[in-house]
């Protein structure tokens, strides 16, 4: 990250603890935002409490289940297992304290009330409003130079691959022009030296094998393509005639140079290929 981004963002952020304060004040000035600050912080004050409670009530329902487990267990245990006579009194004692432990069971099945949550005061819930909208501001400034950051970060990472990219697609193409050019050149010194009678072992290659190999294997893929092309463009010059005058020997100038393309690179050029193009063209 660059030194200005990041005094921009120092800046921002010592910047945004006056604004806050000064929203505080605004607050306990400002009649609606006052009212504004109080309901907000009622409201979050309730949420607080419900969830606290809820925690509260998790732990009073197992209380409240293992107490009715001990209720039922006592009055299961009051009950007898086989047939006994009893008197008056211990019936009656009995029968009360089956009573007291279905209402005992009774009580523990019943729902708590719902508790109250009493509001806060009014300095209280101004202070506390406040003090969240200032947070919340200054939360926000960082997030917001965070997200910035990154995202300027991001953007330079990809602008900075598209420049390489970019770059490595012009050395590919000019690598591929150069080696065209060395190609042709070859060609054409090959033709002058067949041209001018020298000996067939002076007849070689010059430029390296996998410079003119690729050359040849890029040229037979474009001939390729260009196939298609050509079958379709025979249907519409269908019955024009076959070429002739300097056609014709633009014809023969490229089959003397396709077979200078299929040497191999210790075989010489054929002298009488290249004496054919000397000879004038008959009239």
């Amino acid at each position: 990250m660059s030194l200005t981004l990041k005094l921009s963002s120092l800046f921002i952020r010592t910047l945004s603890k006056p604004i806050a304060n000064r929203l505080k004040a605004q607050a306990r000035e400002h009649e609606r935002f006052r009212r504004m600050c109080v309901s907000l912080a009622q409201a979050l004050h309730r949420f607080d409490m419900r969830l606290r409670l809820g925690a509260i009530r998790d732990t009073t329902a197992a209380e409240r289940k293992a107490a009715k487990d001990a209720a039922d267990a006592a009055v299961k245990k009051l009950q007898p297992t086989a047939p006994t006579v009893k008197t008056e009194a211990e019936a009656k004692a009995e029968e009360a304290a089956a009573a007291k432990a279905k209402e005992a069971a009774l009580e523990a099945e019943k729902q708590p009330p719902k508790p109250r949550i009493r509001p806060l005061s009014e300095s209280k819930a101004i202070d506390s409003g406040a003090n969240f909208i200032s947070e919340t501001f200054l939360f926000l400034v960082a997030g917001g130079t965070i997200v910035f950051e990154t995202w300027r970060s991001r953007r330079k990472e990809s602008t900075r691959r598209e420049d390489v990219e970019s770059r490595l697609s012009d050395l590919e193409e000019s690598e591929k022009a150069a080696r065209k050019a060395l190609v042709a050149l070859e060609r054409e010194i090959l033709e002058l030296k067949g041209k001018n009678g020298t000996a067939a072992k002076d007849h070689k290659r010059i430029l390296p094998r996998e410079v003119w190999e690729v050359e040849e294997k890029e040229e037979k893929e474009e001939a390729q393509n260009q196939s298609w092309l050509s079958y379709v463009t025979s249907f519409f010059s269908f019955g024009q005639g076959q070429p002739s005058g300097p056609e014709s020997a633009d014809q023969a100038s490229e089959t003397s140079k396709s077979v200078v393309d299929k040497l191999s690179p210790h075989s010489p050029v054929p002298v009488a290929a290249h004496k054919s193009l000397e000879q004038p063209k008959s009239s």
